[in-house]
């Protein structure tokens, strides 16, 4: 008889469930009227990650969903839920921080397959209002007020379209229509801007 003796190889941790981006469209478009939908969730991370300070997650998940969902189990669908948030949490701020893959922003859709900026928008600015003392300083540079602008100017929440319309003239228009294009290039540069501010080395 062998006197070798047999060890279990110790369990790998088990990965934390995790919906599809349309689950989680889904989920959310059953929830009360409050709820975001995911481009405007994924603008909401962003803004969180290139802020000049800081969020914590305890303060950054209470802002944007339910208590319900921040304090139910892991096992149950909130949690899960919970789990894909930060799974795209995590994925943006290693993407921005230098990983192998580009910034590539969730945006809603027309069933022509036309982009709408306004969700990413108005996710983007929900986001800078949670820090918003800490962008004044910077918001004077026109290095960062223009990505901003070419952002901002697509958000609901701050102005109506029609006051919008009124400000912008036509070029600025034409120019806004296309910003989508280069939402990821904005938020990359902005997040390299300021990561200073954050105390930061980005790769």
């Amino acid at each position: 008889m062998s006197n070798s003796r047999r060890f279990k190889r110790s369990a790998k941790p088990k990965k934390a469930l995790t919906l599809t981006t349309k689950q989680l469209e889904d989920w959310f478009s059953n929830c009360d009227g409050s709820a975001p939908c995911v481009s405007m969730l994924d603008g909401y991370l962003a803004a969180i990650i290139v802020s000049p300070e800081f969020v914590t997650p305890d303060v950054w998940l209470r802002a944007i969903v339910s208590e319900d969902l921040v304090d139910a189990p892991d096992h149950t669908l909130e949690g899960v839920v919970r789990s894909t948030i930060f799974k795209r949490y995590n994925q943006i701020s290693s993407t921005l921080s230098g990983g192998p893959k580009r910034y590539a922003p969730i945006f809603r859709r027309t069933d022509e397959d036309e982009v709408v900026l306004e969700p990413y928008a108005d996710g983007f600015w929900h986001g800078m209002r949670l820090t918003l003392d800490d962008w004044k300083p910077f918001i004077s540079n026109h290095d960062i007020l223009g990505p901003l602008t070419a952002i901002l100017g697509h958000c609901s929440t701050m102005m109506s379209a029609e006051d919008r319309a009124v400000l912008l003239p036509p070029m600025g228009k034409e120019l806004l229509a296309e910003s989508w294009q280069v939402v990821p290039e904005l938020v990359e540069m902005l997040h390299v801007t300021l990561a200073g501010s954050r105390n930061i080395e980005i790769r």
